[in-house]
């Protein structure tokens, strides 16, 4: 398994890491446009990972770097998650996070988040067992169509 971040001029291996995240989320998502692709691919604050098993995207994460202005530097939080299903449960998705991690650490961010609904009783015992410690915030959403 290879653990590697996807450059920017490597579209097509994100167009194919978003499919992954469309089908393990089972979310109904329209393609991005050019103009869309272009705006992740120029933000420096952008993190996309894959994971790589013989020739195959099995899974990766996506993140934002943002600045932390009560702290002082900057966070790290992983926007997406995600590993195909026939490859689930086979230390992926930790190694997925132990990449983050050590990103972290090389780029001096000091705090790293990850986001999980309530009612995915997978997400939250699988980030219970990662040592990561569990506050109780939620997020509310604001749609604007």
């Amino acid at each position: 398994m290879v653990i590697e971040r996807i450059k920017p001029d490597e579209i097509e291996k994100f167009i194919e890491l978003r499919e992954i995240f469309i089908d393990v989320f089972m979310q109904d998502a329209p393609a991005l446009t050019e103009q869309q692709y272009a705006q992740l691919r120029d933000n420096r604050n952008f993190v996309a990972v894959g994971a790589t098993v013989g020739f195959e995207l099995v899974g990766g994460l996506t993140a934002h770097i943002i600045p932390n202005y009560y702290k002082g530097g900057l966070d790290f939080f992983i926007y997406d998650i995600a590993i195909k299903r026939e490859h689930q449960r086979k230390g992926v998705g930790l190694e997925l996070l132990k990449f983050a991690q050590q990103f972290c650490k090389d780029h001096g961010i000091k705090e790293m988040y990850v986001a999980a609904e309530d009612t995915d009783e997978q997400a939250l015992s699988y980030y219970r067992k990662t040592n990561a410690e569990e506050i109780g915030t939620r997020f509310f959403i604001y749609r604007f169509d």
